[in-house]
């Protein structure tokens, strides 16, 4: 009997060995396709970033049209009216090294194949003169002024400004680390609907920052604006 006993008892373990075995390997068989299964679990948001700055620098650009039947009287007509425009520009308080301009472009129409026998004057000219600055109220009170001045003396005139802000790299990571909290409230919001909770971050992307006028009348302040999308899992 004692004989018998020992592979009945061998069998007994063996069965019960594989039996547990089996049980572990089904639990952590479930345990894995549970875990799988959260990864797959994602929710993909976007946090958005806006600011209104000042700009902190502009081109200003005064352009006038000369026409005369003498070049010499012409070049003098172009040199008085130069003179005049700087003038005007050194007044508002800009200062020289700021102040640039070419030789004027002048233009025979007679040589123009399209001409017209009935043309007033042979010669033209166009000037622009430009101003670089970061002295932003004086450039824009001279923008405001220039044009009505220099019709006292007898130019017509045609001003322009472009306003710039150089100043991104200060704000960007302010900017990046805003978007990004606005994604995960964003994220979190949806976890909450959704009865789950936020996980680790599975990936993460930083759209271009961009730089546009406040509006069409308003191009001295600029909107910056960037968003991130973000991919959360959840849980």
């Amino acid at each position: 009997m004692k004989g018998s006993q020992i592979p009945f008892k061998k069998n007994y373990i063996l069965g019960t060995s594989i039996v547990l075995a089996a049980f572990v390997l089904g639990l952590m068989l479930v345990w894995t396709v549970r875990t799988l299964k959260s990864f797959d679990d994602t929710v993909t948001v976007r946090g958005l970033c806006e600011r209104e700055v000042p700009a902190d620098n502009v081109v200003l650009r005064v352009s006038y049209t000369a026409q005369d039947n003498s070049f010499a009287d012409l070049r003098a007509t172009v040199e008085r009216n130069d003179r005049a425009i700087v003038d005007l520009i050194k007044k508002a308080g800009i200062s020289d090294d700021e102040i640039k301009f070419n030789t004027a472009n002048y233009n025979d129409r007679f040589t123009d194949y399209y001409v017209s026998d009935n043309i007033k004057f042979r010669y033209t000219a166009n000037q622009t003169i430009s101003v670089f600055s970061s002295n932003m109220e004086a450039v824009r009170k001279l923008q405001n002024t220039i044009d009505a001045d220099l019709l006292k003396v007898d130019i017509i005139s045609n001003t322009s400004a472009e306003y710039k802000y150089d100043g991104l790299n200060d704000i960007k990571p302010s900017m990046i680390a805003e978007s990004l909290e606005k994604a995960r409230e964003s994220a979190e919001e949806f976890a909450k609907n959704s009865h789950s909770k936020i996980g680790k971050m599975r990936t993460a992307s930083q759209g271009y920052f961009e730089i546009n006028d406040l509006d069409e009348n308003t191009p001295q302040v600029k909107k910056i604006r960037v968003v991130t999308t973000v991919e959360y899992y959840l849980k």
